[in-house]
């Protein structure tokens, strides 16, 4: 019986020590799950999202136009729990293609929480119009002149034509070698009149109409107005181009 109440006094010992190290590791789990309750983390798939939608809308062009890779995101911590919303814009005025910083402040209940630095590389891909063969200074484009094709324009310059019809009847400032995609200032208008051309001109009101001869001075460009000489008088005269044969005097 001696032996038996050390054993006891062991016991309980040994028992005790275990269970206060049991209640200490649950009292330390819990305490970590109320810090963590409190805060949420937004994944990098939603700043991946937001970056694309500002690009979409300052660009007026769908997602499936855009492509980014090499994405950054910066300053990313876990905020309180609550509404999130995000308003991002760019610091600076670069254009929106390469490489593009953004800026995305997070708020939490309409109060701003954080700043988070947005980045990477854009490539844009648009409809151009491209040379179908090579064309000579002062051509005049045809349709069958040109093609389209889907080309990235991250990295050209802003002024390439994307309309074929805007680079109908225009005449070629240099040569341009085939398979070139066009650029705005590749092209200008072609005078329809040259000077010492003849042509009509016509003067009318409501209930007359006159036409004489005349002779074209300078060139002249559709709907525009150019110095002409009446045959007839020798009296210099403007009038509005109406075709390659014709102009209008306006009253």
């Amino acid at each position: 019986m001696r032996k038996a109440v050390p054993i006891m006094i062991l016991l309980t010992c040994l028992f005790g020590v275990c269970l206060s190290v049991g209640a200490t590791g649950v009292d330390e789990n819990k305490t970590r799950a109320i810090a963590s309750r409190g805060y949420q983390s937004i994944p990098e798939a939603t700043f991946r999202e937001i970056f694309v939608e500002y690009l979409c809308d300052q660009l007026g062009k769908d997602k499936s136009d855009i492509m980014v890779s090499r994405f950054k995101v910066i300053g990313n911590r876990p905020l309180l729990q609550g509404e999130i919303r995000f308003q991002v814009f760019q610091k600076d005025k670069r254009r929106l293609a390469g490489f593009v910083r953004l800026v995305a402040l997070c708020s939490v209940n309409g109060a701003v929480k954080s700043q988070v630095k947005l980045s990477g590389r854009v490539d844009i891909f648009e409809s151009v119009v491209c040379t179908g063969r090579n064309l000579k200074k002062g051509e005049i484009i045809e349709k069958d002149d040109l093609y389209v094709a889907r080309k990235n324009i991250a990295h050209r310059s802003p002024d390439i034509v994307t309309d074929m019809t805007k680079a109908l009847g225009l005449m070629t400032k240099h040569n341009i070698r085939e398979d070139t995609c066009l650029k705005e200032w590749m092209l200008e208008r072609s005078p329809i009149l040259k000077k010492g051309d003849m042509v009509t001109i016509v003067a009318e009101s409501d209930d007359l109409k006159v036409t004489v001869p005349g002779r074209v001075l300078e060139k002249g460009y559709l709907g525009e107005l150019i110095e002409i000489q009446n045959v007839m008088s020798r009296k210099k005269i403007y009038a509005r181009v109406v075709n390659g044969s014709m102009v209008i005097v306006d009253f």
